[in-house]
């Protein structure tokens, strides 16, 4: 029973081992190859490998890939179904590719058991389904052959590739290099690569120049002795042909001659080091030495007359080398030991100084820092691809030893502001998170001093998780150095950051230095970060922004603190309006005017602002108040033929502005006429009526005006009477002659209390008219502005009303003529027997004129009941 049951577990695990072999193999013809369903691929980088067959893209590791020091990895894909179609249409066998596909599985297996800095690091082997190979590797740039303009499938071009030039520099780092590994496999590992090319070299993400391609490669035991029949000689075609697209040989540009003969080797490292001749050769003189579509004949040819012509496009001290390693007799050439020691290699400091980063974990403190001396005065000499590429990698690993992180952080930052952000938060940042977990002291200041290139270069998580810390960490700092940098770095910070952690975070803190600090740049820029955050803001938090301006205010009355406070007032202002402002800012900033730290021109711009908030104030009212001592206000406001039917404030003066019935005409502009030259009237003179039309209590008594002699305006009233026909007289005599009177709307007004009326009145007194004309003439153009606002007033207590009645016993007469004279009602309206004055346009607000005969002897003084003799009514000067 039991050795049924040991029978039965047996055929169950074999059952079981079939049916997991049946579904991975399913899942493969779904899905591909294993490293497809452990990686997210990215976009493709490059391609490599024996005929760039293999196309390398970026991926991101799932969950279920193993465990890997990459953020990133480089997945390589063989697409067999391509490479069956490109057999199809090269007429080659089923045989031709399956031999092919056999050196790809060597050249992956190679690759896994080889392990050195030097050699391609493989994350995840190969695996291979129906349609398709994969593996993962370390994340790769590209293969040299990429980077030097070789971009076989290669779908979309990568933006680094696209228009690519190494410098001198990076191809002799490189070269040095490869020239290592090539050693390490001639003594420790025993291997010859057999096929080294720019297909067959790669270049990482961090500059490092890595092998791979070793589907040709033999042991040493094979390449030399009695052993080597073991070994199949390479076949190479007579004719001129291009690359075969299933190469199942090495690329003939860069073969030694012994390996196209089947020859024996006499050294192992013989044919690698004509190989490697010939990559430095093309790299250097950016041509290839030997171009001979795998044709053996013209390779022959070639080989024989190319090595005798001048190296002259190669630097002096590399001419010996390359012709030593392209030497037919392969013992003559160099080991890959010998050339490392070149002087072109050994006489470059820039070289040396990337040689030694290359193996500063190996140095110690003492030494690492007179090279860090000796390297910031360098660095700068670098070109970008070798400070991204082969500067800043090394450096970035040695920021864990704390002694050295003041020395290297500011190259590291400095390097960085080249690199985009999707490379910085590949490369850079892993190595500054522990440094940003831990920093203080002179560290701290100078990742602060940084800390816009890390939050501009920098994901929202690694904010919160490492750049917020930070900071937070420099705000409760006693050190008013770190304090003032942090709070500068703050805004930055904040815009890309949730409100609500901002609030929670920074605010209070930022609140807390302004409030406690005794150093005044750390309140000024207190002061100043919260103003440029008042943009995001809500009203809650802007409230305690002005509680704190208060509270420092209060204590703090110097002018930095005092303009910063202004400044933050003008931002509220501008983000929640003026209703907000007077409410709140006014009587923040009104006991502030008379702080007497400020300069003028600071009161001046304090000043300033106060007036702009009561102008947007009134602005918002639709009220104008004007800059008159006692407080006149302006009301714009329906006119009733050109006078305002609102009766005035009880406290104030009211001032009616006339506004024209419509827009100024060339007509108007006409009857002023030019400028005579002449003298004109001082401006500088007062109007002694303007002083007692902005005043509600009774004039004083005032002396009389020094006006000049012969202006009168108004004209005096007993100079022409008013008639009802006025009107229509003008009409009649625009057929006469045209003169002053005629143009002038004001000439005959008002009346003279003598004339009767109609055309009568102005028949009677010809000289006095023609005198009137003649004085008007030589001063029209300086005509004083009609303006009612400055010549007539009414006091709170008189009634509105301009009729007789209203202005009855104020103003008499001199002459006693009372009968003759119209009253102030019957100028400004008819009864309804007249016919209706013509409406006066008011002359123009620029305009000065000249009336006729006015003296300032006939000027009476206001307050008085009657006028004596010689003087002129103020009822008429109205």
């Amino acid at each position: 029973m039991s050795l049924n049951m040991k029978t039965l577990t047996q055929a169950l695990a074999k059952t079981a081992a079939v049916i997991e072999k049946t579904v991975q193999t399913t899942v493969q013809e779904v899905t591909g190859p294993r490293p497809l369903q452990d990686y997210d691929l990215l976009e493709q980088v490059g391609s490599g490998g024996p005929a760039l067959v293999w196309k390398i893209y970026s991926a991101r590791p799932r969950s279920s890939a193993p465990s890997t020091q990459y953020p990133l990895v480089s997945v390589w894909i063989l697409d067999k179904k391509a490479l069956f179609e490109a057999r199809t249409r090269a007429g080659l066998s089923k045989a031709a590719e399956d031999s092919f596909l056999d050196v790809i599985r060597a050249d992956a297996a190679r690759l896994v058991r080889l392990r050195h800095p030097g050699v391609v690091h493989v994350v995840q082997a190969m695996d291979e389904s129906k349609n398709a190979m994969a593996m993962a590797t370390e994340p790769l740039f590209a293969s040299v052959a990429n980077a030097i303009g070789n971009l076989e499938n290669v779908g979309v071009v990568p933006r680094d590739l696209k228009g690519l030039e190494m410098g001198l520099l990076e191809v002799k780092h490189g070269l040095l290099q490869v020239s290592e590994t090539l050693d390490f496999l001639h003594n420790n590992a025993h291997l010859v690569h057999r096929s080294l090319s720019p297909e067959t070299v790669f270049i990482t993400v961090t500059g490092a120049w890595k092998l791979g391609g070793f589907g040709f490669a033999i042991s040493s035991e094979q390449a030399s002795g009695d052993s080597n029949s073991s070994v199949p000689a390479f076949h190479y075609p007579e004719y001129d042909v291009e690359d075969s697209v299933l190469p199942l040989q090495p690329s003939l540009n860069y073969t030694a001659p012994e390996l196209v003969r089947s020859k024996a080797l006499s050294t192992v490292s013989s044919s690698d080091m004509f190989s490697l001749g010939c990559l430095a050769y093309h790299l250097v003189a950016r041509k290839r030495l030997l171009d001979c579509h795998n044709n053996v004949k013209m390779y022959m040819n070639m080989l024989t007359y190319s090595l005798h012509e001048s190296f002259s496009v190669l630097p002096p001290d590399l001419v010996m080398d390359i012709r030593r390693m392209l030497s037919l007799d392969e013992t003559l050439r160099p080991n890959a030991l010998e050339f490392t020691g070149s002087p072109f290699f050994r006489d470059d400091t820039r070289l040396r100084a990337l040689r030694f980063l290359d193996h500063m974990l190996e140095r110690d403190n003492m030494q690492k820092t007179e090279f860090l001396k000796a390297l910031s005065e360098m660095w700068k000499d670098f070109d970008s691809r070798v400070l991204r590429y082969k500067v800043l990698p090394p450096l970035c690993a040695e920021l864990r030893n704390m002694v050295m992180q003041p020395m290297i952080l500011p190259m590291v930052l400095t390097i960085a502001e080249s690199q985009d952000k999707n490379e910085f938060e590949l490369s850079t940042l892993p190595a500054l998170m522990p440094v940003l977990s831990t920093a203080s002291g002179e560290t701290l200041l100078l990742l602060l001093k940084h800390a816009e290139l890390i939050i501009n270069k920098t994901g929202p998580d690694q904010l919160v998780t490492h750049v917020l810390p930070l900071l937070v960490r420099a705000y409760d700092d006693n050190d008013p150095r770190l304090q003032e940098e942090v709070l500068r770095r703050t805004v930055p910070l904040a815009k890309q950051l949730d409100m609500k952690l901002v609030k929670q975070s920074i605010l209070p803190r930022v609140h807390g230095l302004a409030l406690r600090t005794t150093v005044a740049a750390v309140r000024v820029n207190s002061l100043r970060c919260l103003g440029e955050l008042v943009s995001s803001l809500d009203k809650q938090a802007t409230l305690e922004i002005l509680q704190t301006l208060q509270r420092c205010t209060a204590v703090d009355h110097s002018a930095p603190t005092l303009m910063c406070t202004l400044g933050v007032a003008n931002s509220i202002l501008k983000q929640f309006g003026v209703d907000f402002a007077a409410e709140n800012l006014l009587p923040l900033l009104s006991p502030l005017l008379i702080a007497q730290q400020l300069n003028v021109q600071q009161f001046g711009k304090y000043m300033l602002f106060v007036k702009d908030i009561l102008r947007m104030i009134e602005q918002k009212r639709g009220v104008t108040v004007s800059e008159s001592g006692a407080s006149e206000v302006r009301v714009t406001s329906s006119l009733t033929n050109g006078i305002s039917t609102e009766a005035p404030h009880a406290s104030h003066v009211a001032t009616v502005t006339v506004p024209p019935a419509k827009p100024p005409s060339s007509s108007w502009d006409e009857d002023w006429g030019p400028k005579p030259k002449s003298t004109p009237i001082s401006s500088s003179r007062a109007d002694p009526l303007t002083s007692a039309a902005t005043s509600s209590a009774p004039p004083p008594t005032l002396p009389q005006p020094s006006l000049p002699t012969g202006i009168e305006w108004p004209p005096r009233s007993s100079s022409l009477a008013v008639d009802t026909q006025l009107g229509k007289n003008n009409v009649q005599n625009q057929s006469k002659e045209v003169g002053f009177d005629d143009i002038d709307p004001f000439a005959d007004w008002p009346p003279r209390p003598g004339m009767s009326g109609g055309g009568a009145g102005l028949a009677t007194k010809p000289a006095q008219v023609s005198a009137g004309s003649a004085s008007n003439s030589t001063g029209n153009a300086n005509f004083p502005s009609l303006r009612l606002s400055q010549h007539f007033s009414v006091s709170s207590t008189t009634s509105p009303s301009f009729g007789a009645a209203g202005l009855k016993g104020i103003h008499q007469h001199p002459s006693g003529a009372s009968s003759e004279r119209k009253s102030m009602g019957s100028i400004f309206s008819s009864s309804g027997n007249e016919q209706a004055a013509p409406r006066l346009a008011p002359p123009p607000l620029t305009a000065v004129g000249r009336g006729r005969g006015w003296s300032p002897a006939q000027v009476r003084r206001p307050g008085q009941s009657s006028a004596p003799s010689g003087q002129l009514p103020l009822l008429d000067l109205l």
